[in-house]
């Protein structure tokens, strides 16, 4: 919290209430919506309302401390931004979200950027199919 903080205030933001709620809420946590951390968060915090929960995690991707991925749900869903890159796999029959990494699509980058001349900031791929369960 004191990094969140730190980076907070280094680019000239407070560290609100709320800020500190929401952050508190995607610790630990992984691919929450922003409907899913208003429900865990209305009853201890009743003066916090679902349109604060989108602005904070909308400032909060601005500023790199969350990331916010799109699994073709409709909807978008956060998560702390950690060192550790990660991918995706998403069951489009039960919605599950495996992550995993793979030093094979970290070469598929490099790869791209050797031959393109892109220059990547940050990559994720996501997989769209079925879990192992779904599949049998």
């Amino acid at each position: 919290m004191v990094e969140f903080e730190q980076i907070l205030k280094s680019r000239g933001y407070r560290l609100t209430n709320q800020r500190r709620v929401i952050a508190h809420e995607l610790e630990g946590e992984r691919h929450l919506s922003a409907e899913e951390i208003y429900d865990r968060v209305k009853h201890g915090h009743p003066e916090m309302g679902l349109s604060t929960v989108y602005r904070t995690l909308d400032l909060l991707t601005e500023l790199g401390i969350v990331r916010k991925d799109d699994f073709g749900e409709g909807y978008s869903r956060y998560e702390l931004a950690t060192e550790r890159m990660h991918h995706h796999a998403r069951c489009e029959v039960c919605g599950n979200v495996i992550e995993f990494n793979e030093e094979l699509m970290e070469y598929l980058a490099l790869q791209v950027e050797r031959e393109t001349g892109f220059v990547t900031d940050w990559h994720e791929i996501t997989l769209h199919g079925r879990c192992a369960k779904c599949a049998s």
